[in-house]
């Protein structure tokens, strides 16, 4: 779908009132080249109709109610519009709309439009602004695109004093026609766009977002994003444990963590993350060194980056020399690097100290400064340094920031210096750190670009038939997966199954309703001789007529959950985590997105709590972590090759055993869907 003459256009016709006014006032004011045609049939300064307009308008913004914005659709449309803002609300969010808003598509045809119900966009590379609003922004040659489901968040990003150059503020709505999974595709084919933000309340298409996602990437535009709604919901699925595990957040975590988008948790962090993506773009590694002349601010950075993924590795040896011969004798040389007041005033030494630290190799090197303010003390001091550190930066072609502890700080002037200086000015310490932090993890998940693969989920309404235990541990024991030595028997031949197999067993009732068999006394444990085997017996004499008889593993060292869970949006997707009884009291797991690798699978195991079992707790035996990970894998094979016939699938406990003697399915939960 092409849309230039929507978000770039020649000539713009407005509709409406009082709020198209503001479109037409926003449009003079950027300096639209272009003609602008107002139209409201009872104003004397306007166009009276659209059977008036002197030529066809690229781009249209309708500023009317819902029932005249499908009318005057239709009849642009015959005449060959580029496009269109809907500004009116009452389509699909209301109960009375969603006839109305077929409509709307109708009338459309196949041109296109955002919203309904949404505030326009405005465009500051090109100075058009159908936005029913004042705008705050100047019109630039190069900035980053922001994408929102929210118009006043538009506004606050707008507004923003942090001196982020915004090209294209483009509010979705109810993203009828044009989706922001769209428009990243578009603002990532323009030239002039340097990274893409978006506020998101949901995802529309995530095998759309995906797509796009990977096209911006290559085209070397970034995304970030605030995706509000971290509230746990339910699953689609929930007959298994791992359907109450996992939440749809926890679901766009893994697919921004797999896309390398950067998830940011404030406004604030978003805006600092796009400062350095539009500076340098993702960031070479994640070596961070930071430096300025007080201890406290050094203590501050060092606490402040504890959780972050920032490696602040020591000053090469090669530099030490050369470093030392400019700070000092009394100076520590660590990182982050207190260099000192006394270093401060000499001038010379404090220029020859940028030179050598901007030749480190660090992916930025951030000079800590909170000036003070011009108008209320003598800022001289502050003025040469920063000047300095700028002509270091030229003169050595490194990546440098200015980083400042309160984002008041750094006046517009200082910080409009650094950006035309070709260094980021960071505002804020904690947002600061969280948009390096980002910065640094994009680049290495596009280095090894493997997205996501969406398998859909099953149909809302289908038959399903509940594999008993055994039948169940039998198919994953087909696919490489252990089970315990096992015999399914009638009451009568439990004794001899138990005595085939050794003591100590493990007894269990089977029955198509015994989903968890410990909530309902249908397992007996480690049972040690006939006489306990038949006390067990006897109390689940009840609960069935079969029963398997397996060995007890009795050199556990973690329990685990595998399970695969369907989502409407995300389609089927793997968990794991801590498992056993006290799954969801523990609630320790993490989402698997498919296809995965053995090292995202060790990263994401290592983000687990009953990780430190699998490490060997207090002089504990370390757990198979090798055959864990084979076990994982071979489980993603089993849920790919079965996924068309898959309902649910869960092991539950997933025992590790100490390092050597493997892992083994302890139980497991299948449910196919029946033909």
């Amino acid at each position: 779908m092409k849309l230039e003459r929507l978000f770039r256009p020649q000539s713009v016709a407005v509709y409406g009132g009082k709020w198209s006014d503001y479109v037409v006032q926003q449009c003079r004011k950027l300096g639209f080249p272009g003609e602008i045609w107002h139209v409201h049939p009872t104003r004397k300064d306007c166009i009276n109709s659209s059977d008036n307009l002197p030529g066809v308008p690229d781009s249209v913004f309708l500023g009317i109610n819902r029932d005249l914005t499908v009318k005057e659709f239709h009849a642009l449309r015959k005449i060959g519009i580029g496009g269109a803002v809907i500004f009116a609300s009452g389509f699909n969010e209301e109960k009375d709309g969603a006839a109305l808003a077929l409509k709307l598509d109708h009338a459309a045809g196949e041109i296109p439009y955002i919203g309904p119900n949404c505030y326009g966009f405005a465009n500051f590379f090109d100075r058009v602004a159908l936005w029913p609003d004042q705008v705050t922004c100047e019109s630039i040659e190069r900035g980053v695109a922001f994408i929102s489901q929210s118009g006043t968040i538009s506004i606050t990003v707008m507004g923003q004093r942090r001196s982020l150059p915004v090209g294209y503020v483009i509010t979705v709505g109810n993203q009828q026609r044009l989706a922001a999974e769209d428009l990243i595709r578009y603002c990532a084919e323009d030239d002039r766009v340097s990274a893409i933000g978006l506020y998101l309340e949901g995802i529309l298409d995530v095998q759309k977002f995906i797509d796009s996602v990977d096209h911006a990437r290559t085209l070397g535009k970034p995304v970030a994003l605030i995706k509000v709604g971290r509230s746990r919901q339910s699953q689609s699925i929930a007959l298994t444990h791992t359907g109450a595990l996992t939440g749809s957040d926890e679901l766009h975590d893994a697919l921004f963590e797999r896309l390398g988008v950067a998830r940011c948790e404030t406004l604030s962090s978003l805006v600092e993350t796009l400062k350095i993506f539009h500076c340098y773009g993702p960031l070479p590694s994640n070596r961070i060194l930071v430096m300025g002349a007080s201890g406290g601010d050094m203590s501050m950075v060092s606490d402040t980056a504890k959780g972050f993924d920032l490696d602040f590795s020591a000053i090469p040896e090669d530099k030490l020399e050369a470093l030392r011969a400019t700070v000092g004798k009394h100076v520590k040389l660590g990182n982050p690097l207190d260099f000192q007041t006394a270093t401060w005033f000499d001038y010379s030494k404090l220029r020859e100290m940028f030179d050598v630290l901007l030749k480190c190799g660090y992916a930025v090197t951030a000079l800590m400064l909170d000036p003070q303010d011009e108008t209320e003390a003598d800022t001289e001091s502050f003025d040469t340094v920063i000047e300095m550190l700028f002509e270091a930066v030229q003169k050595n072609s490194a990546h440098a920031a200015l980083l400042s502890s309160l984002p008041e700080s750094l006046s517009r002037s200082t910080r409009e210096k650094c950006l035309s200086s070709g260094v980021v000015p960071l505002q804020g310490l904690l947002e600061s750190i969280e948009g390096l932090h980002h910065a640094a993890k994009v680049s290495r998940v596009w280095d090894k670009w493997s997205p996501p693969e969406i398998f859909p989920s099953p149909p809302e309404e289908f038959e399903v038939r509940t594999l008993n235990e055994f039948e169940a541990k039998d198919l994953l024991n087909q696919h490489q997966i252990n089970v315990p030595k096992s015999r399914l028997a009638i009451a009568d031949k439990v004794v001899e199954a138990a005595e085939a197999i050794g003591f100590p067993v493990v007894l269990k009732a089977v029955a198509p309703e015994l989903l968890h068999k410990t909530e309902r006394g249908a397992v007996a444990l480690n049972l040690k001789s006939v006489s306990e085997l038949s006390d067990a017996l006897l109390k689940m004499s009840g609960l069935s007529d079969t029963f398997i008889v397996e060995e007890m593993i009795t050199d556990c060292v973690a329990e685990l959950i595998l399970g695969v869970t369907a989502d409407p949006q995300f389609g089927q997707f793997l968990t794991i985590g801590a498992g056993g009884i006290f799954t969801e009291l523990l609630n320790d797991s993490v989402v698997l997105m498919m296809p995965m690798s053995e090292k995202k699978l060790k990263e994401s195991i290592s983000k687990l709590g009953v990780n430190k079992l699998l490490n060997g707790w207090r002089g504990q035996p370390e757990g198979d972590s090798e055959q864990l990970i084979e076990t994982v894998m071979f489980f993603e094979k089993f849920i790919k090759r079965n996924i068309e016939h898959l309902a649910g699938c869960e092991i539950n406990p997933l025992i590790v055993r100490p390092s050597g003697k493997g892992v083994i399915a302890a139980d497991a939960l299948i449910m196919m869907k029946e033909k």
